[in-house]
């Protein structure tokens, strides 16, 4: 599976949208259904559904299984500039 880069994407209302249209992209580019998808990452299709439709009503252990299952990394950076790569 390919890597994706989210580049400096920060989690918040406004560009949840973004996550969930990322999440969609790398799903299809790898020629996965949401199904698929569900079996993957261990999290349930209701779930996934939310994810790529941009609610905010998804736990981050969730949205890390699903980046895990598609090859996506994702990096914090705290306000000291200290950046963590977080995974499952």
């Amino acid at each position: 599976m390919g890597m994706i880069d989210l580049g400096r994407i920060s989690l918040n209302k406004m560009n949840i949208n973004q996550l969930g249209h990322l999440i969609k992209e790398a799903r299809k580019a790898q020629n996965l259904t949401q199904l698929d998808l569900r079996d993957l990452s261990g999290v349930s299709a209701s779930v996934l559904y939310k994810l790529e439709n941009g609610r905010t009503d998804v736990s981050l252990n969730s949205l890390l299984a699903v980046a895990e299952a598609l090859g996506i990394q994702f990096t914090a950076k705290s306000p000291l500039g200290r950046e963590v790569t977080l995974h499952e």
